[in-house]
């Protein structure tokens, strides 16, 4: 071969090796992308499924919390109805709550502020979206219909102030509007 041809022949071969080189890295900068795709679609598919799990979650805590307060008023209501004396104080207390003595006014008012932080809780739970407000709108009925009787309101006002602003606002509200 004459040197030229040598020449030529060594300039085709470094033009295929760069040809051949530059397919590769053709190749490896395709499958990076696909890599890079790849990973993102595995990310997209982890944010799904944690937003599926933490739902069902936020469902479970919702569901627990709300059986809680049925357990809550279902346990004061109980207490209240097997003791015949409790039921006796509640009906007296209800209907004119300045003719009780001391201690009868006492432990009213005791039961009152029980029964009313069972419902400022479900109250709070229900502004911070824990519980829907159509879920307790049996309980807040039967809150309207503990607090409306005369008794039952002269009692409210000595307990309004231990109470949060806004629950004693709403209450303050549920008894003003009629059955």
């Amino acid at each position: 071969r004459s040197l030229g041809q040598k020449i030529r022949h060594r300039q085709v071969g470094a033009f295929c090796f760069a040809l051949s080189m530059k397919g590769r890295q053709m190749l490896l900068q395709q499958l990076a992308w696909l890599g890079a795709a790849l990973s993102g679609v595995g990310v997209m598919l982890s944010f799904i499924y944690f937003a599926v799990q933490i739902r069902q979650n936020t469902r479970v805590v919702r569901a627990t919390s709300f059986q809680q307060v049925i357990n809550s008023f279902a346990s004061v209501s109980f207490d209240i109805a097997r003791d015949k004396s409790l039921v006796d104080l509640l009906v007296r207390a209800s209907r004119d709550f300045a003719t009780l003595d001391e201690v009868e006014r006492t432990q009213f008012s005791y039961m009152m502020l029980s029964y009313l932080r069972r419902a400022e809780g479900v109250f709070f739970q229900t502004e911070i979206h824990m519980l829907h407000n159509e879920h307790w709108s049996g309980i807040r009925n039967s809150i309207q219909e503990v607090l409306t009787p005369p008794g039952a309101r002269a009692c409210w006002s000595g307990l309004k102030n231990r109470v949060n602003p806004t629950f004693r606002d709403f209450i303050d509200n549920l008894i003003a509007t009629p059955n």
